[in-house]
């Protein structure tokens, strides 16, 4: 059994996530580099493919063979999800274009391979099974042939004698799609270069969400298109926008470039106010419906037990009034997201969300603090849940309306209870190092984030990126003092939750974040060039917006439905 079947097989049986994340680490950038191909180069439209293929795989993994081939089974699946995602006339358009533009190429390896790259997989998926299995081994996963033959159950020389005439044959059909490279120039265009590098953090993406989607499976109100939807949100820094009902990460993934401009943005409102109402009323009308079958059932009852006199029969209708008038408030106390994740296979999607966004977050923590897998995994685990604890303080302090004293102090008992277990969990030098590591994450991740915007070709210095950072962190504490709040105050406003309960706390942490910025960019100008400076005030603008946008939205769907 090879190692890759090993880990399919732990991931069955004991539905390991580890097992299933190495799976999607070791088989991202072969699954990715395939449906680059068939999107003509669309690396957003490979995103999606390559992330529905492992959702696939996620739900379909019990009732594959123990024995397959995972390259060969992934391919395929590839194939058939980019051949549902390219409608046919833009395939074929395009496949023509190719095919005469191939004619007129030199013999290079790479041209010759750019211009066959979207009739190759559609011509791989041809051949026969151990034809098939034999160039995705050689060419794809890059296995020599002795693994090779090992994988097909012969040897290594007629595994050698299986892979030359599985070329003869690929040739033959890209020929007849207008290829006319020979044999040898096609083996040489496909050794190494037919596998290329994913996007940074699509892993971490991918497997949270393909998990997350075989947990759900088929019977929960979340559908698949919701949760990939979810994972493409790339808004702005530290932000979260709940979509469809189901709260997103609050975290950004700091990879992510800052492409949405303030029009976009607007749209994406527009489309998520009217589905927080459309939920809102579903939400409404199944808690009408309960409460109306429940009265029925309490009526039935109490007709059934009252007493023959008039006394008593009063007496028996009083509760039903108080219980009816304490039903219309819980009805109206019921927000969207509390209706929804009563279901705990939503509970769970959600939860699993937050903890791939703490992942993202905490990786660099866990590197320098030597974690192993597993103790990263648990750190990650004691935050997710920290994070849906305060999801559901959030939306109790919001039904009641408690005052600012006692949310200050719910949030404060809160955090109190986080940091004994992360004591607990990384020890006193450990603890102290996580309690640097977030104090500072609005300037680490900011640093981050900004340089992700800049053009490659012009990217910061590392004395410019050390800069940038001392600056923010010093601006931060400057802040923080001027404003008489503690030092152990999160900046980055999303990962503030007594932001999201309170109006005035986010005004104050907006407020906060904009006088960081704006201070910055003042001192930032003596080492970024006017250009990086545009850049920057570009940056500190979409930041503002939606870190505003994303802590409304929350709040919209974590208070009561009738607000």
């Amino acid at each position: 059994m090879t190692e890759s079947q090993q880990l399919l097989a732990e991931y069955v049986e004991n539905g390991s996530e580890t097992a299933f994340r190495e799976l999607v680490a070791r088989y991202l950038d072969f699954v990715y580099s395939a449906a680059v191909r068939l999107t003509c180069g669309d690396s957003q439209l490979a995103e999606d493919i390559s992330q529905t293929v492992f959702v696939h795989l996620a739900r379909k993994a019990r009732s594959l063979p123990r024995q397959v081939l995972l390259g060969g089974w992934l391919h395929q699946d590839t194939c058939f999800v980019a051949a549902t995602v390219m409608r046919g006339e833009r395939r074929r358009q395009s496949r023509e274009r190719q095919a005469v533009e191939m004619n007129a190429l030199n013999e290079s390896s790479e041209a010759s391979l750019a211009r066959i790259a979207p009739l190759l997989d559609e011509a791989i998926n041809e051949l026969g099974s151990e034809d098939r299995t034999a160039i995705l081994l050689r060419f794809f996963e890059q296995h020599d042939f002795r693994s090779i033959g090992a994988a097909l159950g012969s040897n290594e020389d007629a595994a050698r004698m299986r892979v030359n005439r599985a070329l003869e044959k690929l040739h033959v059909l890209l020929k007849q799609r207008g290829a006319t490279s020979s044999a040898a120039v096609l083996a040489l265009a496909l050794t190494g270069t037919t596998v290329m590098a994913a996007p940074p953090g699509l892993a971490v993406s991918i497997s949270s969400a393909a998990l997350a989607g075989a947990a759900a499976g088929g019977g929960s109100a979340l559908t698949l298109l919701k949760v990939m939807t979810m994972t493409k949100l790339k808004l702005g820094i530290l932000s979260a926008i709940l979509v469809a009902g189901v709260v997103s990460p609050l975290v950004i993934q700091h990879q992510t470039k800052l492409r949405h401009e303030n029009e976009d943005l607007r749209q994406q409102l527009d489309q998520l106010s009217a589905e927080n109402a459309r939920l809102s009323n579903q939400v409404a009308q199944a808690s009408q419906a309960a409460e109306s079958a429940r009265q029925d059932e309490l009526a039935a009852s109490l007709k059934t037990n009252a007493a023959p006199s008039q006394t008593s029969s009063a007496g028996a209708g009083a509760p039903a009034t108080a219980s009816s008038g304490g039903s219309a408030r819980q009805t109206n106390d019921t927000s969207v997201l509390a209706g929804m994740i009563v279901d705990p296979q939503v509970r769970k999607l959600i939860r699993d969300q937050q903890k791939a966004g703490m992942n993202v977050i905490y990786k660099n923590l866990a590197k320098q603090l030597n974690l192993t897998p597993e103790q990263t995994d648990h750190l990650n685990d004691v935050l997710a849940d920290s994070v849906m604890d305060n999801i559901d303080q959030i939306t109790k302090v919001l039904r009641d309306g408690k005052t600012s004293e006692q949310m200050t102090q719910v949030f404060a008992d809160q955090d109190a209870a986080l940091q004994e277990k992360l004591k607990a969990e990384l020890g006193a030098d450990g603890y102290a190092q996580y309690q640097d590591y977030t104090h500072n994450l609005l300037s680490s991740l900011t640093t981050d984030q900004f340089k992700a915007t800049l053009p490659a070709d012009k990217p910061l210095s590392a004395e410019q990126s050390t800069q940038l950072y001392q600056v923010l962190l010093e601006e931060t504490q400057s802040a923080l003092a001027r404003a008489g709040l503690d030092s152990n105050y999160q900046a980055v406003p999303i990962l503030n939750f007594r932001n999201i309960a309170s109006e005035d706390a986010m005004n104050a942490s907006l407020n906060l974040l904009d006088e960081i910025y704006n201070n910055a960019y003042t001192r930032a100008s003596g080492f970024l060039t006017p250009d990086e400076l545009a850049k920057f005030a570009e940056f500190r603008t979409n930041a503002m917006n939606v870190s505003r946008v994303s802590i409304v939205m929350n709040r919209k769907m974590m208070a009561p439905a009738a607000q």
